[in-house]
């Protein structure tokens, strides 16, 4: 990383420093970028901005900071520049962090200093937003970066926020809601935050039938609540909760449909009459005093983010019956009619 101080800070100044360590190093070095060790790449950056700090305000004044601060290089504790390379012929590359939890308080200027080193090796810097243009998720979610983003186009600019009102105000939850607003239908978010879950996935992805018993009927009671749709007649019903399935439950199903809906039409008994139903709302019937128990204690958030609705009601059981009978209007009855008849 570097920094600069902040008495008599000029960004003019430090984008001067950026370009004469850029042309220093594809002067000398330029043949030899392509045999040059990505994992060295930050040194020489470093080594070579020193040089070409001497005689300017910056000279004495550049930290390289350790290897997981944010960012790379600090100037005068007020710049800095974080240090990327590629080895393939385009201008892309995994960013650091949304949270920035290493980033030093003091830097208020941050651009990327990229080099790659693929096709004809060449380099570029720019600030830091600018290049910004989406959300990955590895281990945790972090920025893409496009070296040759066009303006207006980053992340902050879709979002309409600034980096820096965003990165200082609950950042996954501003990036989540973005990316939540841009979903199609039967689509879903396959990551989480920590406040809603702190749990690490396994690395192994499972077969439903494989699951323990307690896990499989976990999943069915979770799906009921949290997908309403799945009691409607849409095509789509089931997409957000085979998603889901992997997400939460790291597994998948062949059949899926069929854990809901294998053994036909049954019979049963709803105010007072005998109807046939189908599987689905069978299940619905007999998990009832489960649904009614985790639905009073789910976490809102979550609640709000599978109902996808802004406010949770004091009565949630009366609103998810709403969500259910919405869903299945074209049933014939009420399927919160079935859910009550399981209550009794």
């Amino acid at each position: 990383m570097i920094f600069v101080p902040k008495e008599n800070i000029f960004e003019k100044d430090f984008i001067n420093l950026l370009e004469n360590t850029k042309k220093a190093l594809l002067g000398p070095y330029f043949s030899q970028l392509k045999e040059i060790n990505p994992n060295k790449f930050e040194d020489l950056v470093f080594e070579t901005m020193e040089k070409s700090a001497i005689g300017t305000m910056f000279e004495g004044y550049l930290i390289h900071t350790d290897l997981y601060d944010f960012p790379d290089i600090i100037a005068k504790k007020y710049f800095g520049a974080e240090v990327k390379v590629t080895v393939s012929d385009k201008w892309v590359s995994t960013g650091n962090s949304i949270l920035e939890a290493t980033r030093d308080k003091d830097v208020k200027k941050i651009f990327i200093f990229f080099g790659k080193l693929g096709g004809s090796p060449d380099i570029k810097f720019r600030n830091y937003s600018e290049c910004l243009y989406g959300v990955g998720v590895t281990h945790s979610p972090r920025y893409k970066i496009n070296m040759e983003l066009p303006m207006g186009q980053s992340i902050f600019d879709k979002i309409g926020v600034e980096y820096d009102d965003l990165r200082q105000n609950n950042p996954i939850a501003q990036i989540k809601a973005y990316y939540r607003s841009q979903l199609k239908e039967g689509d879903e978010l396959w990551w989480i935050d920590q406040q809603i879950e702190d749990t690490a996935a396994s690395p192994v992805i499972r077969s439903f039938q494989n699951l323990p018993q307690e896990d499989q009927r976990n999943f069915i009671v979770e799906t009921m609540i949290l997908f309403p749709e799945m009691f409607s007649s849409n095509n789509s019903k089931f997409e957000r909760a085979a998603a889901y399935l992997v997400t939460r439950h790291n597994a998948i199903s062949s059949s899926f449909r069929d854990m809901f809906s294998a053994g036909g039409k049954v019979m049963v008994k709803v105010g007072g009459k005998t109807i046939v139903v189908s599987q689905i709302l069978e299940k619905l019937r007999t998990h009832a005093k489960e649904i009614n128990i985790i639905i009073e204690t789910t976490n809102v958030e979550e609640l709000k983010n599978y109902w996808r609705v802004d406010l949770i009601k004091k009565d949630r059981i009366g609103q998810w019956k709403d969500l259910l009978d919405v869903a299945g209007k074209d049933s014939g009855f009420k399927p919160s009619k079935i859910f009550e008849a399981g209550l009794k």
